[in-house]
């Protein structure tokens, strides 16, 4: 599978499967779950956001765990999970959000290894106000649970 990141959908950002010569093999056979897609939402802005979608992918510090074409290794999701939530908090603490939030997903590749979507969600400030430190973000009432087949990764449960 390819794993590039892209733009979908206007202002959806997600790794893009397929690509013709671009093709690799899936992780060996009984691998443990391996970082898969990123995929950044906006959900309550019907995913178009205020700032260019490529601001936060220069924050996001997971991009650089995304195995790229012609990359023999896949990052194990445990050991990249951490990254995900820490990318969340930093991005939480700029005050350009009113909430943030992390879902994960399983994306099996064809040989059945547990493949990873990590799909960060924003709800935009138009004026950046900044958190207190013990501030965490509340996901709004319509997404106060993951998507169906997801578990939340970010925030924290209270």
């Amino acid at each position: 599978m390819t794993h590039i990141v892209g733009l979908v959908l206007g202002a959806s950002l997600i790794a893009v499967e397929g690509a013709g010569s671009l093709q690799q093999p899936p992780p060996p056979n009984n691998s443990p779950p391996v970082l898969r897609f990123l995929e950044l939402r906006f959900p309550t802005q019907g995913n178009q956001p205020f700032e260019e979608p490529q601001t936060y992918l220069r924050q996001i510090d997971l991009v650089q765990h995304l195995t790229m074409p012609g990359q023999p290794e896949w990052s194990l999701y445990a050991d990249v999970k951490e990254v995900a939530v820490a990318d969340a908090e930093r991005l939480w603490r700029t005050g350009q959000f009113d909430s943030l939030w992390i879902d994960v997903a399983e994306r099996p590749f064809e040989n059945g290894v547990a493949g990873i979507l990590v799909a960060f969600n924003f709800v935009e400030r138009p004026d950046p106000l900044v958190p207190s430190p013990e501030t965490l973000p509340v996901p709004p009432a319509a997404f106060a649970q993951p998507p169906s087949g997801a578990s939340r990764l970010y925030p924290p449960p209270r």
